[in-house]
């Protein structure tokens, strides 16, 4: 039987992550300082991280547009809902794909068209959220030491650079001249067997009719504008979860806090993000804003679980409830759209 080493090396980090964090430490304080938590502060904060899966559902809405305008948001957000879920269970960043799979089952379109604005997603999540790091820097209320936060978001913004100079440039290319894209393809898709090379040009044809959202100026503007909605309301999530554990940090580190931990969660790790986040709290808040180690480390492991459940359980219920398997989401990873085409459709009353 043949392992993948995608999980094993994303369990690695995790493991190794979470070791250097909470080394030293003394569980039992841990787990008091969650325990001693205000449960109001930190309802708020869960409520707010929760609700800001539905303001994914919504900008998807302008991404999906030129693929079909009418998609109702009960669907985009049960297919959010999965996504993040999958991400929170199964291994290898399999959320993502789950996300667009269980949309294009919903709603009989291309998955490989829905992977591809969910592509365009993270490039606009990523502008946002670097944009907002640097800002959060300059704001009044901002109290880190800035020789040492700018060094961290100056290292954080040239690997993000450098990886989104490669997508624009990917990305141009196929917007520009697709029919290039697709006669380079040609010969590839030649040289796997018959059903392969037809099921790869497929996908090809998907992932860039799932672009089209970028050939409209109006389309990136509005995409760009809930982008900044999303992540100015999700830094709200953090700062709720401040007053929760009695970390006195105003929104300024909040807006700080959330760019350096969504930074650290592309990094390869177990379900969940565990291990990445947790790191970038510590390193946020300890290293850089000077706040204790006992309730930094409290709000890390709390906040986490506490914001991992609800949206774990939406999904599985949604999951359930349109009648999906977790067996099979592998096969759709390999078999192309002919396991959309000839899968089931979700119940329409669902």
């Amino acid at each position: 039987m043949t392992v993948s080493w995608k999980p094993l090396v994303g369990l690695s980090v995790s493991v190794l992550l979470l070791w250097w964090v909470f080394r030293g430490e003394d569980p039992g304080a841990i787990a008091a300082e969650v325990a001693a938590a205000d449960p109001w502060w930190l309802l708020a904060s869960v409520f707010v991280a929760t609700a800001g899966y539905l303001l994914r559902a919504m900008r998807w809405k302008v991404l999906l547009t030129p693929l079909r305008s009418q998609i109702g948001l009960r669907a985009r957000f049960a297919a959010t809902a999965i996504g993040f879920m999958v991400n929170n269970l199964l291994p290898a960043r399999a959320g993502e794909f789950a996300r667009a799979w269980s949309l294009a089952r919903m709603e009989k379109m291309r998955t490989s068209a829905c992977l591809s604005s969910l592509a365009v997603e993270r490039v606009f999540d990523g502008i946002t959220v670097v944009a907002l790091l640097v800002v959060s820097l300059s704001l009044p209320g901002f109290r880190a030491n800035p020789e040492l936060a700018g060094d961290l978001v100056g290292g954080a913004i040239a690997g993000f650079l450098a990886v989104l100079a490669i997508v624009i440039l990917v990305v141009t290319l196929v917007l520009a001249r697709p029919d290039v894209v697709r006669a380079a393809a040609h010969p590839l898709a030649s040289r796997l067997p018959d059903a392969a090379g037809d099921r790869a040009l497929s996908i090809l044809d998907g992932l860039i009719e799932g672009l089209g959202a970028l050939r409209s100026p109006m389309l990136v503007a509005r995409t760009a504008v809930w982008s900044l909605v999303f992540w100015l309301w999700h830094s709200a999530s953090f700062w709720l979860g401040f007053r929760a554990f009695g970390i006195d940090a105003g929104y300024a580190e909040a807006l700080f806090l959330n760019g350096v931990t969504a930074l650290a969660v592309a990094l390869p790790s177990a379900p969940g993000f565990f291990g990445p986040f947790e790191a970038a709290v510590r390193v946020a808040l300890v290293d850089v804003l000077g706040v204790a180690e006992t309730p930094t480390l409290a709000f890390a492991a709390g906040y986490h679980v506490s914001t991992f459940m609800p949206v774990t359980a939406i999904g599985l219920w949604y999951f359930w409830r349109m009648g999906f398997s977790f067996r099979d989401i592998g096969p759709a990873r390999t078999g192309g759209e002919e396991v959309v085409r000839q899968g089931r459709r979700a119940p329409s009353g669902a």
